[in-house]
């Protein structure tokens, strides 16, 4: 009867006019007098709402799912009074939700994470177009793009209602290229990129629910000066794509609800990118929004499975690399950079509560867009997938 009562006309119309609100969530930096000032995202404002409204229902479905067992179960309200194996014998995370859990008093933990990310052949909007016609427009054009990245993550949380974060990552890209007398060629480039560190601060935590913000910094420790030998000649600069970081300081703010029962996990984030003032090289990478969701069952007491909704938007690039050539190849052009894009992902969770290795996870996801819309021609995302492993003591 709750979901039926949730989902009537009365409710979807408030729920859509509640959150009218997000016209100005995503945020534009523009630089003029060194202030931050907002701007309205109008475009594709309608997709945003609706997706937001999917999101509420979904939760509060799987809320009076999770709350039919809760008496049952009886799970204590204060979770902050359970020993370490008894919070692993019930807590579950989703490994591709960057700060998307927290840690209570004197926890600590280190992982490491092993992402692999695969484009193939080219789209404008939401049409797929072949390769010969990039290069109607183009010298050279991109086929396909690997992306690995390896990143070690250390958490710590000096109170119960803040966990601090650090992250470094290790980044390999390789493009395909091919140019129009045929020839086919590959560059590469890898090496640290830009290094995050956050911190989580929960304000709200009561029963199975809580709320925490999300307040992070990246620096930019990765560089926008990679080269490699191309036709053109040796040792040429990388178009943007191929750089292993921003080159600017990066504002990294969100907000996370998580709800938490003895056999489900759930829970929803919002975050952004906003990144502040141009790079050594005159431009600065776009601003990015990213909505996600996922709920985690928990079947054994070592097995659970997850399934994650993600949902990004992200600018063209502003200013321009003096050393590129944007008529040259569409990697190289600051206005074929932006787009949206909604991903589905399922994941499993393996993790010990017991013996000497209590305490640590191994968490598998992975998965494939359902929608992308680009400023093509550009690469489009074909596959996703990640491995990780962590350690709570």
């Amino acid at each position: 009867m709750q979901i039926k009562e949730l989902i009537t006309r009365y409710r979807w119309h408030y729920i859509y006019h509640r959150w009218k609100f997000f016209e100005i969530l995503l945020i534009a930096v523009k630089r003029r007098s060194g202030y931050l000032v907002l701007a309205y995202y109008k475009q594709n404002l309608t997709t945003v709402r609706r997706t937001i409204c999917t999101l509420l229902i979904t939760f509060a479905m799987i809320g009076s799912w999770a709350n039919t067992p809760l008496q049952a179960q009886e799970l204590p309200s204060d979770l902050t009074k359970l020993s370490l194996e008894e919070l692993m014998e019930i807590e579950v995370v989703s490994i591709g939700v960057l700060g998307g859990h927290t840690h209570y008093k004197g926890q600590w933990m280190i992982g490491y994470q092993y992402m692999f990310m695969r484009m193939d052949k080219n789209r404008n909007g939401t049409d797929k177009i072949d390769v010969n016609d990039v290069l109607q427009d183009f010298m050279v054009a991109p086929k396909n793009m690997t992306m690995e990245m390896h990143m070690i993550e250390f958490m710590y949380a000096p109170l119960d209602n803040i966990t601090l974060m650090v992250m470094v990552p290790f980044l390999r890209l390789s493009i395909d290229h091919v140019n129009r007398m045929g020839d086919r060629f590959t560059t590469e480039s890898r090496g640290i990129g830009d290094i995050t560190a956050m911190a989580l601060y929960t304000f709200y935590k009561k029963k199975v629910h809580q709320f925490f913000f999300n307040a992070g910094t990246s620096f930019p420790i990765g560089s926008v000066n990679m080269k490699d030998d191309t036709p053109a000649g040796f040792n040429q600069k990388l178009p943007y794509p191929m750089q292993l970081g921003s080159g600017t300081f990066n504002l990294l703010p969100g907000i996370t609800y998580v709800g938490l029962t003895e056999k489900w996990s759930w829970g929803s984030q919002a975050s952004g990118t906003i990144r502040l003032g141009m790079n050594s090289n005159g431009y600065k990478l776009g601003n990015q929004l990213h909505l996600t969701a996922w709920c985690i069952k928990k079947w054994t007491n070592w097995l659970a499975p997850s399934v994650r909704i993600d949902g990004y938007w992200w600018g063209n690039i502003n200013g321009a690399d003096s050393d590129l050539n944007p008529a040259m190849v569409p990697t190289a052009d600051p206005d074929k950079r932006g787009g949206k894009r909604i991903d589905l992902l399922f994941g499993i969770n393996l993790f010990i509560t017991k013996s000497k290795l209590r305490g640590q996870r191994v968490l598998i996801e992975g998965g494939l867009p359902v929608y992308q819309s680009l400023n093509g021609p550009q690469l489009e995302n074909d596959l996703f997938l990640s491995i990780g492993w962590q350690w709570t003591f």
